[in-house]
């Protein structure tokens, strides 16, 4: 889940505590007017933070396009937390610009201004406040709040502490919570006083506060870190022909760089030992400035050298290939020389394994085929659309480059990619090594790229991850990235897989990796073999979705009309769906069998909780 700031000015030290306070249970950035105002991102906030600077009390202007889905974010249940806010924001007549979270006839609370940091302040001989509760960040003794008498509206009281104290206030609104604090944490450090004030703010609105557990892991990277490029045990031609085909040649003594320049990247492979691949970890690990044009570093172990867990703590390279070779057995390699996991690119933090392929287009035309890349942390992560996909801790991303010549398949039959990635990580989910015997029926397909899983206890579906596709075709080929995100063993509050896990079994990002690559392989061979042709896998697929014959309202016709969801066209894979007034009967005028409305997926979302299909935004 995302903690979201939005702040009246820069917001660097706040985004910086909050990371390591929350790390790694919530992802912390900052957002724009612009995303406030026009993005979804409600969807995955589990708490907004507003923050206005000291002596600017009501200063903060929030996008009034934002007002509408402040309000029902906070009535559903979301948690807002705001700092260094006061009248302005809580007046019964804001001002234009302003956001009010209370209806017109109500007023709100008088929260009273602190200077600069936690340093001390005066706190008035009463507060009025709306119903809620009024907190003292640093509780100190012989505190208290007396309730004198309420009206329809305010309750009266007043505060009895020292002078001293940091005042803030708690109030429901709808089924959410917010919570403002008297205090700008403007400039604000990782001093204990600000640690406390921050951990008692965030606890008192229901967000997890990290175990010492999952503390005592590396702290997460804030830049990118170096890559290996990895290659299965006895398969050292991998490294050999990458760099050959990169047209870098770099002698197996060497310590020079092999520079390879595109469109948006500059990559520096660099051939090393386990020592200088520890030393230029640790250097990267201690940076202290964005390198947003450094080169991307990709150290080339020698044969069958794999990093150990101390130069890569969350993923265990040398787990994964043992597994990837035993599920494998004896599946032919699709590219004559390696299969689909055997050429890893591992980095524990880069930009996004998208894109770092799809925008170096030289370098994406370049590389042999298969190959993976492979990533803990995205710090720019790529989703459908505008989306950003964020990664927190437990998450498993990675992007997959297939080729294919262009004419082993019609090209409109690239749709059915995602459908097949999607069917790889439910056949993945069902194999006994990752979910036990019987827990995998609980992960499902949502249409066209969504993976959820079903909780028990009820009626309950999550997104634990999804799919990304994108194509180029240079050199008489397709290349196809395929990016992958699922939520392994993220802690709770995020939904992963690991709640479907049966107890005393761990769940293994490295085991659902060599699953899922070897699962998608297999349906890849079939589905260049057949030449794109969906039939083969259509009962396996519409076993693996959740809309079998589910009713919904497709709203991008006039007027918006409800259907049942049939399947999947075989020609242009399109949603097929049957207009509930039509039922079963011929169509009456365009020579069809049955009045069908097709969908797009590309320009259409499911939004599966409110059975909804409209307009992609």
């Amino acid at each position: 889940m995302n903690v979201l700031i939005y702040a009246s000015s820069a917001s660097f030290g706040l985004s910086n505590v909050l990371r390591s306070v929350l790390s790694p249970l919530y992802t912390v950035q900052s957002i724009t007017p612009a995303i406030l105002a026009t993005q979804p991102w409600s969807n995955s906030c589990a708490l907004l933070v507003l923050s206005s600077p000291p002596g600017a009390l009501g200063s903060l202007s929030l996008p009034s396009q934002a007002h509408a889905t402040i309000q029902q974010y906070i009535a559903t249940g979301g948690r807002i937390l705001g700092f260094g806010l006061g009248i302005s924001i809580l007046s019964h007549r804001p001002a234009q610009d302003h956001f009010n979270l209370w209806d017109a006839g109500l007023r709100a609370a008088i929260i009273p201004e602190a200077p600069r940091g936690l340093s001390a302040h005066s706190l008035p001989a009463s507060i009025r406040l709306r119903t809620g509760t009024l907190l003292s960040g640093l509780r100190p003794a012989g505190v208290s709040f007396e309730l004198t008498h309420t009206t329809s509206d305010v309750i009266h009281g007043h505060w009895e502490g020292p002078a001293d104290a940091i005042a803030g206030i708690q109030i429901p609104v709808g089924s959410g919570l917010a919570g403002f604090w008297g205090v700008s944490l403007d400039g604000v450090d990782d001093s204990p006083s600000s640690l406390g004030l921050l951990r008692y703010a965030l606890a008192s609105l229901g967000l997890t506060i990290p175990t010492e557990s999952l503390i005592a892991l590396p702290p997460v990277p804030k830049y990118s870190l170096p890559q290996f490029l990895l290659h299965q045990h006895g398969k050292r031609q991998i490294a050999e022909t990458v760099l050959e085909r990169l047209g870098l040649s770099i002698a197996e003594s060497s310590t020079n760089a092999g520079i390879f320049d595109d469109a948006a990247d500059t990559y520096h492979f660099c051939r090393t030992t386990l020592e200088g691949s520890a030393r230029l970890v640790a250097e990267a690990r201690m940076s202290t400035e964005p390198a947003t044009h450094a080169p991307r570093v990709v150290l080339v172990l020698p044969p069958d050298v794999l990093p150990s867990q101390e130069l890569t703590p969350r993923f265990d390279a040398g787990r994964y290939f043992a597994i990837l070779e035993q599920v494998r057995g004896d599946q032919a390699s699709v590219s004559g020389s390696w299969g689909f996991g055997e050429a890893l690119f591992y980095g524990e933090a880069v930009t996004s394994t998208q894109t770092m392929l799809e925008r170096n287009p030289r370098f994406l035309a370049s590389l042999p085929a298969p190959v993976v890349s492979l990533a803990t942390f995205q710090l720019t992560g790529r989703g459908r659309g505008s989306n950003t996909w964020l990664s927190p801790e437990g998450c498993l991303q990675f992007s997959l480059l297939v080729r294919a010549p262009l004419g082993a398949f019609p090209a409109p039959r690239l749709v059915f990619v995602q459908y097949l990635a999607g069917l790889a990580i439910i056949n993945a989910c069902r194999d006994r090594r990752v979910l036990g015997n019987d827990h995998g029926v609980h992960v499902k397909l949502k249409w066209p790229n969504d993976v959820y899983v079903e909780l028990p206890g009820g009626d309950t579906k999550k997104k634990v991850g999804g799919i990304l596709v994108n194509t180029s075709f240079s050199g008489g080929n397709m290349d196809v990235i395929i990016g992958f995100g699922v939520n392994v063993s993220t802690p709770v509050p995020v939904t992963s897989l690991s709640q479907l896990s049966p107890p005393g079994q761990r769940l293994s990002a490295e085991t659902l990796l060599a699953l899922v690559l070897t699962e998608f392989e297999r349906l890849w061979v079939a589905f260049v073999q057949g030449r794109g042709g969906w039939a083969p896998f259509e009962d396996a697929y519409l076993d693996a979705w959740m809309h079998s014959d589910q009713l919904v309202t497709v709203t991008t016709v006039e007027p918006p009309r409800p259907v049942r969801i049939v399947g999947i066209t075989h020609d242009y894979g399109l949603l097929r769906t049957l207009p509930e007034r039509t039922g079963w009967g011929k169509s009456s005028g365009q020579g069809a069998e049955y009045d069908y409305i097709d969908l797009q997926p590309d320009g259409n979302s499911f939004d599966i909780m409110a059975g909804l299909i409209k307009a992609k935004k």
